[in-house]
């Protein structure tokens, strides 16, 4: 626990951070009783965002409607609260996923008994009118008496056919239903394909369609049968079964439990022995100190590096929204008169808006990449930074911390600084990769920014800190009232916002405050100073210009968004605000224009007289900068982040855990 961990959610105690990701935190807690919980706790930067508040109450609700042994239960929640949360039974194990990725695949009998315990947390899932849309073997938590399936956040009502309606897709590729992926209404046989995918990794330790980039993997479930050579022989028919193609091929959950479990109950298949070593018997949850148990700490996870050395191939150019991408699948199926819109090899589209390369990591990359020299710097919610050739998207060399990465990597003097949430600032050679110099605080570090020799970085201790850019000793620190954040420099003035309200002007030199200037949500942002405006946002909806000098305010424009900090350039400033992006004139605050797109917009960037920005609804948009008409979009499979723009290409991660170079 650090020292910007919660003590207290609701009634639980909380005594360990268990994992960590873009979205929030999941801690170990104890009820009153001595009873253990896990506690999902969602970041504050996300609380004054409707949007996402909406859906973690549609995953509350959803799971609270489930009620089996082999899945999770809900304890408690409070969506509504200023830190919404959601409090499940607490499982004393890993995920499938991480137990074969180190011990390898499991022996028949371990097969047989997880699947018919999937089998019967499938029942109650569907029995509630719920599928889940996302069984995978890192939703599947393995403990003694049986595995437990976990995250209904993008489980949907089988009678709410609008959410489920052509064209719309949610799920992991390799693990999704032919249905699932062309956009078809589902049922709950999809949920069948899935365990079919999820126990054949588990019998072989690979996805039945292999590894390979997301639309690879796509076109495969739709068109290819899944290579089962390597699943025991007496699986093979049984697992082939639940893949079929069309979902009335697929046995019902009653036929499955029967041929898995051979009119036994789950409950005899999971007697002791039933999990292979060396997970049998595995329980890592900490204790609290006057609690009637007594174990240790369990290790946060980190991702593996990803393997490949070059990026996978992809789409070209996209032609259309999503639809589109689900409708080439289909014409695939069909005879591949289509084939060529798939350009299954690097290069895709030759325009402006076609795609030069896209590298796959095990995380998503949430903020902005670097661009310096031949290198474009990428840190990923997997836990790594990634430097790879701009060119090509070659990797050449990456660096796995010892926690997710939600900030952006910093470039200047062969150097590349970036903040951790394992609450490190480091320090690693431009070229090489190797470190030069480890900064330890007590919280999250944020996106740092490097001037002067100087390395400055807001810390969820509440602390900003000036570090020596070349030694990584501390020069001097200024605490606020909270989470510090991002940092910009201008002249001798360093500007942070806090989570505490405010925005700060502190002494470059000496780290003494100069002024705060309150606004009445929290401001956690990277600030944007321009001919002598800071320009920022807050959780309350609106974006401030104050003076730099004296902190008053200059003007104030209701409609911004705490995830879109805002860009300059040309005398106008830009900023994201729900699905609108606006840009007004940076001196007044006067509206020039206002582009809308289809889901909310990130943090845009400006090169020239175009503006980028990516938006939830997987579009990567071209603006003209001085008039907000649309020049090009590229179309992704997920949600895109926030760009980076260099002369000729631009770059952004997608919530497909990919970056992409795509041409300007």
């Amino acid at each position: 626990m650090g020292s910007d961990d919660p003590a207290v959610v609701g009634p639980y105690r909380l005594v360990a951070q268990l994992g960590s990701g873009g979205m929030g935190r999941v801690y170990l807690g104890y009820s009153p009783s001595g009873r253990k919980v896990a506690i999902k706790v969602i970041r504050p930067e996300y609380v004054q965002d409707p949007a996402f508040r909406q859906r973690f109450a549609r995953e509350v609700i959803a799971s609270r409607a489930v009620s089996g042994f082999f899945t999770a239960g809900v304890v408690d929640a409070d969506p509504e609260g200023p830190r919404p949360w959601l409090a499940t039974a607490y499982i004393p194990g890993p995920s499938l996923q991480r137990a074969v990725q180190k011990s390898g695949p499991f022996p028949e009998r371990s097969v047989r008994a997880l699947g018919a315990a999937l089998v019967e947390a499938l029942t109650a899932i569907h029995g509630a009118s719920l599928i889940h849309r996302d069984l995978k073997p890192a939703n599947v938590l393995l403990a003694q008496d049986g595995p437990r399936v976990i995250d209904f956040g993008i489980s949907r009502l089988c009678e709410h056919s609008g959410l489920t309606l052509t064209g719309t897709t949610i799920g992991s590729p390799g693990y999704m239903s032919p249905e699932q992926i062309q956009g078809f209404r589902i049922e709950p046989s999809s949920d069948v394909f899935s365990l079919g995918s999820v126990l054949a990794y588990a019998a072989t330790g690979t996805s039945p369609f292999g590894e390979a980039s997301v639309p690879a993997l796509l076109y495969r479930v739709v068109n290819e049968q899944p290579d089962l050579q390597a699943v025991p022989t007496g699986l093979r028919d049984l697992i082939g079964w639940c893949l079929a193609k069309e979902p009335a091929d697929r046995p019902e959950l009653p036929a499955l439990m029967h041929a898995l479990a051979g009119g036994r109950l789950p409950v005899e298949l999971l007697a002791p022995g039933w999990l292979p070593e060396p997970w049998h018997g595995e329980d890592t949850a900490p204790a609290l100190p006057d609690a009637p148990t007594s174990t240790t700490a369990p290790p946060v996870p980190v991702p593996p590096h990803p393997s490949p050395d070059r990026p996978e191939d992809v789409l070209g150019r996209p032609v259309g929204r999503r639809r589109v991408l689900y409708t080439a699948v289909g014409a695939l199926a069909a005879g591949g008169a289509v084939a060529a819109g798939w350009a299954l090899s690097r290069g895709g589209s030759s325009g402006a808006g076609g795609q030069r390369w896209r590298f796959t990591t095990t995380g998503t990359v949430l903020s902005y990449p670097r661009l310096a020299g031949d290198l474009v710097y990428a840190a990923s919610n997997d836990g790594t930074l990634y430097a790879l050739d701009a060119a090509d998207g070659r990797r050449r060399w990456a660096y796995t911390t010892g926690a997710a990465i939600g900030s952006a990597p910093a470039v200047l003097g062969g150097s590349v600084y970036l903040g951790g949430d394992d609450r490190v600032l480091y320090a690693f050679d431009a070229r090489s990769g190797a470190v030069r110099w480890r900064f330890t605080t007590q919280g999250i570090v944020h996106t740092p920014v490097v001037t002067g020799g100087v390395a400055y970085v807001g810390s969820a201790d509440h602390r900003l800190y000036a570090v020596d850019a070349a030694s990584g000793t501390r020069r001097w620190a200024f605490t606020a009232g909270n989470d510090t954040h991002s940092p910009a420099v201008s002249g001798e003035s360093v500007y942070v916002g806090s989570s505490d309200t405010s925005l700060y002007a502190v002494d470059a030199a000496t780290g003494e405050k100069r002024w705060a200037f309150t606004t009445r949500g929290a401001v956690s942002g990277i600030p944007a100073v321009a001919s002598g405006l800071v320009h920022f946002g807050s959780t309350d909806g609106a974006l401030y210009a104050v003076d730099a000098g004296t902190g008053k305010q200059v003007w104030r424009f209701e409609g911004a968004s705490v995830g879109s900090s805002p860009a300059i350039a040309r005398g106008l400033v830009y900023v994201g605000g729900g699905k609108a992006l606006h840009a007004l004139e940076a001196a007044t605050g006067k509206t020039v224009w206002t582009f809308m797109a289809a889901g909310d917009v990130h943090t845009p960037a400006v090169a020239g007289p175009v503006v980028y920005v990516g938006s939830d609804d997987s579009r990567l948009y071209a603006l003209n900068a001085a008039t907000g008409k649309e020049l090009w979009s590229f179309l992704a499979p997920a949600p895109v982040h926030s760009p980076a723009a260099s002369q000729d290409t631009v770059y952004f991660g997608c919530e497909d855990n990919a970056l992409y170079a795509v041409r300007l």
